[in-house]
């Protein structure tokens, strides 16, 4: 008896240095983290899923200031998805628990506000190409590989990257440079993990949720949070391995890349 519990526990101790994570808790309830959940499509997320009654962690660089979310049962957790160290602080907390669906919400417009063409060539500055890129290509990247372990714990085993349509390579036209080389990133990094993480029964997509009444999309938008938010759901509902590394519209239509 004393030797198999040695055994064990010399088990546990190998897989934990490898990165392996602890077992998970029990529990009924499927759960789902989604970045930059402190408004916007993130925080309409975070009310649709918990009232559908799963577990909701939603992230925030300033947790304090998310006084929205703070008013709904959502677990908040700090997060700057440029940040390794973030990364890594939010891969401890979650250490050993389950997540059914990862969906990469945060991101970063750039300076290209409605009516201006502040990110035409003569005028963009590196360090806003670099901002885009940090936020919504790598911050998707490095949240995903740190939360793979949780993802492999969950039963539904799908992680949402946000995109959106202006990443198309057929849309033509030069606004929101930044923006939308970033996004056509992102459209890569799923491309290229839907088929590294297929192997483990892991569903990986990217979503363009339509343009939406924002603070990033204005009130130019056609949609209301509320309106799309839901029928992108069914979508990630009804996601089976055959249309992992696909591109798809909020209400189920496939996208070109």
């Amino acid at each position: 008896m004393r030797t198999h519990l040695l055994l064990s526990l010399i088990t546990i101790t190998i897989l934990t240095a490898f990165g392996y994570a602890e077992p998970a808790e029990s529990t009924s309830k499927p759960s789902i983290l989604i970045t930059g959940a402190n408004r916007g499509l993130g925080l309409e997320l975070c009310k649709q899923y918990l009232k559908q009654g799963y577990i909701v962690y939603g992230t925030a660089r300033k947790p304090e200031k998310a006084t929205e979310l703070q008013a709904t049962d959502t677990i908040i957790l700090p997060l700057d998805v440029t940040s390794q160290e973030s990364i890594d602080a939010l891969a401890q907390q979650l250490r050993g628990k389950p997540l059914d669906i990862l969906i990469n919400n945060a991101g970063y417009f750039g300076p290209n506000p409605i009516g201006t063409r502040m990110d035409a060539i003569w005028t963009l500055s590196r360090e806003e190409i670099e901002n885009c890129h940090a936020v919504n290509t790598m911050g998707p990247l490095f949240v995903t590989k740190a939360l793979i372990p949780n993802v492999q714990l969950g039963k539904m085993k799908k992680i949402i990257n946000m995109s959106t349509c202006s990443s198309m390579l057929s849309r033509k036209g030069g606004g929101a440079m930044g923006y939308r080389i970033s996004k056509a990133g992102l459209n890569m990094v799923t491309v290229v993990l839907s088929a590294q993480l297929k192997q483990l029964d892991i569903i990986v997509i990217s979503a363009a949720p339509g343009h939406n009444k924002t603070d990033m999309g204005t009130d130019m938008g056609n949609l209301l949070p509320s309106q799309s938010m839901p029928q992108l759901m069914k979508v990630i509902d009804e996601l089976t391995m055959e249309q992992t590394g696909g591109f798809w519209y909020y209400n189920g239509k496939n996208l070109p890349w």
